[in-house]
């Protein structure tokens, strides 16, 4: 599949990128960025940053200082990691990993987009105002600006 981009803001204030990691990873420092970082598929994630080790369990987003360099290992096999980087100064990201059940119909707001994980749709981004339906694992992505 492959790393891709899912989505960005057209005046640079974040970003929205599905990450495969197959082995140790680094990710660059992106100074004046925030990071928040979710496992989305595959198991445990390891992280490094600034001297610390933080491992990662998938549908728990976890927040990263963009400005320092992230060394990712797979601990038990390849992980999908939903990434977000926004503008520290500019906007809040939130991720919050839902299951819906087969009647539920989950509405987006404007700032909002869903990441479908496990169902129906599944690899799909939806965009707010919209909706996602049906039984499926999403990972919703709230981008609130400051």
């Amino acid at each position: 599949m492959g790393d891709r981009e899912l989505a960005r803001a057209d005046d640079g204030r974040w970003r929205l990128d599905l990450l495969e990691v197959e082995a140790g990873r680094v990710l660059a420092p992106t100074p004046g960025q925030e990071r928040l970082l979710t496992v989305v598929g595959g198991p445990v994630l390891q992280v490094e940053s600034g001297g610390s080790t933080h491992v990662l369990e998938p549908s728990r987003p976890f927040p990263l200082a963009g400005g320092i360099e992230v060394t990712a290992t797979p601990l038990d096999g390849d992980v999908r990691v939903l990434v977000v980087t926004a503008d520290a100064d500019r906007t809040a990201p939130v991720v919050t990993v839902l299951e819906l059940g087969r009647g539920s119909t989950l509405p987006l707001a404007v700032d909002q987009r869903a990441y479908v994980v496990t169902g129906a749709g599944q690899g799909e981004l939806v965009t707010g105002p919209g909706e996602v339906v049906g039984r499926c694992t999403v990972a919703v992505v709230t981008l609130e600006r400051r």
